[in-house]
């Protein structure tokens, strides 16, 4: 596990992020693949509430708001959210919790901060430095 802070971003870094996510998701829901131009929201898996920031890996593209579509499905299934990936448990790193993204046939995938996505697990980095 690989525990770092939040990112917060805002205005043009905020923005660049959110193309990221909405091009990875083509434009459409990340759990029911329902085309979204309005009304959809970026959900964070790992909820601010839990430590989790603006990070690419830690959003999708969902329908709705947090009360209503896939959005709200994830904040009132709290437990199959987390068995999809949609929500992150707050000890956990989102980079390294995959989530079943529609356009991937509903495969568990592990999301990169470049918007991109893979089934295969990041590898973590090497330890730098030498015990004595």
């Amino acid at each position: 596990m690989i525990n770092r802070p939040a990112l917060g971003l805002s205005g043009a870094a905020l923005r660049d992020r959110n193309v990221k996510i909405d091009r990875r998701e083509n434009q459409s829901c990340a759990r029911c693949g329902k085309g979204i131009w309005e009304n959809g929201s970026r959900h964070h898996r790992k909820y601010k509430s839990r430590g989790g920031g603006d990070e690419v890996s830690n959003g999708v593209l969902l329908c709705g708001s947090g009360t209503t579509g896939c959005h709200g499905w994830a904040h009132h299934h709290p437990d199959l959210a987390r068995q999809a990936g949609f929500a992150v448990n707050s000890w956990e790193d989102p980079a390294l919790v995959p989530v079943r993204l529609y356009l991937a046939g509903g495969r568990p995938v592990y999301l990169d901060e470049e918007g991109g996505w893979s089934t295969e697990p990041p590898v973590a980095p090497e330890p730098t430095g030498s015990a004595a």
